[in-house]
């Protein structure tokens, strides 16, 4: 309290910037103390816990403008450059598999979201964009539209993202054999000059197209230029890991920072339903996505983080991190969103129909 006095008495960009060096120092610390416990994604799950706590606390919590999008570019970028001719024909194979996986998931989203409204009491249109597996930014600006309320969709959303990316790594090592030796590793670092023209690049467009609401513009507008770029072969290799835990550092400091100290109080029985709701959807994913990989005979760490009803930006960074594969991740990941968005309303008036079967009230919205 005592800190947040002086912060209020200091000029406004003064103590703008302080509370901005007081969060990242924050989150830094968080992830050297995670990597000394061996915490899996130490710089990732630290920054998290430790900005979440801090916002807890009611400190003065605020995150470096454009950190995060700049962190997503860095991510979307790494994974870019593994995109090859061959890893586009995989992709092309599993078509069939990554849209019944997505359309599964929505389908268990709409599950959670009857759990999500027997909990809270929220009407039908809320409870669908709080739980359905699509971007937070993207449900939060397409929910008004239809009626939905804000706030309830964002503690569920911010949940969902929040306990999944905790979870994912301890599903992958404990339950899933571990991600195994990284084989980007033995890739040789890409060279600074050209890496910094590809991402100042891929800032600048995915700016422009953030702009017009573009989906997920800061992670798979560095991810296709990068892409193309790695097939012309005007560069090649694997981001350097100072960039990785910078990225890894806002990202997680971005997630916890938006844990504010009302979760625990007016919101907690929001944040609570959220919780339950988002265990059910991840349990049943991550079942779901264990069986589909032992008869494919993939991967089951990868399948499981590539059907997470997660962000994207998360997942694909966790499974970059873990040595998983994150291309055929993003792609999962990438058509989930895609479809949530092309179907939302259809899924919308079937979701209010199966709530008034389950509850017997009359539709909150007309669509």
């Amino acid at each position: 309290m005592h800190a947040m006095t002086v912060l209020e008495r200091m000029p406004k960009r003064l103590s703008a910037a302080l509370a901005i060096a007081l969060t990242l120092a924050g989150g830094v610390a968080g992830g050297f103390f995670a990597r000394f416990v061996h915490l899996p994604l130490p710089w990732l799950l630290g920054p998290l816990f430790a900005t979440m706590a801090l916002s807890f606390a009611g400190a003065p919590v605020r995150l470096i403008p454009w950190g995060r999008p700049a962190g997503t570019v860095v991510a979307g970028a790494s994974t870019g450059l593994q995109f090859t001719a061959t890893v586009v024909a995989k992709l092309v194979t599993l078509l069939p598999l990554i849209i019944g996986a997505a359309l599964f998931s929505t389908i268990i989203g709409a599950i959670g979201g009857l759990i999500y409204m027997r909990l809270t009491g929220i009407d039908r249109v809320t409870a669908f964009f709080a739980t359905v597996p699509g971007g937070v930014v993207e449900t939060t600006t397409i929910a008004p539209h239809y009626g939905g309320q804000l706030e309830p969709i964002m503690v569920a959303q911010t949940a969902r993202v929040a306990l999944i990316v905790v979870f994912a790594p301890f599903l992958v090592f404990s339950f899933a054999g571990g991600g195994g030796p990284n084989p980007l590793l033995g890739v040789a670092v890409v060279a600074w000059l050209p890496l910094v023209g590809l991402l100042l690049i891929s800032g600048a467009i995915a700016t422009l197209l953030a702009r017009v609401r573009s989906p997920n513009a800061w992670l798979m507008t560095p991810l296709f230029i990068a892409a193309f770029a790695s097939h012309l072969g005007l560069i090649e290799g694997r981001m350097p890991d100072v960039l990785l835990i910078a990225a890894q550092v806002v990202i997680g400091s971005a997630l916890g920072a938006q844990f504010r100290p009302e979760f625990l109080t007016r919101l907690f029985g929001l944040l609570w339903a959220s919780c339950v709701a988002v265990l059910f959807a991840a349990g049943s994913m991550a079942a779901f996505a264990a069986g589909v990989a032992w008869l494919a005979g993939y991967p089951v760490p990868t399948m499981v983080l590539a059907m997470a009803p997660a962000g994207i930006a998360e997942m694909v960074l966790t499974g970059k991190v873990l040595g998983l594969d994150a291309t055929l991740i993003a792609g999962f990941q990438l058509m989930r969103i895609i479809i949530v968005l092309i179907w939302c309303r259809t899924a919308l008036v079937l979701f209010q129909r199966v709530a008034d079967w389950a509850f017997g009230k009359p539709p909150d919205a007309r669509l």
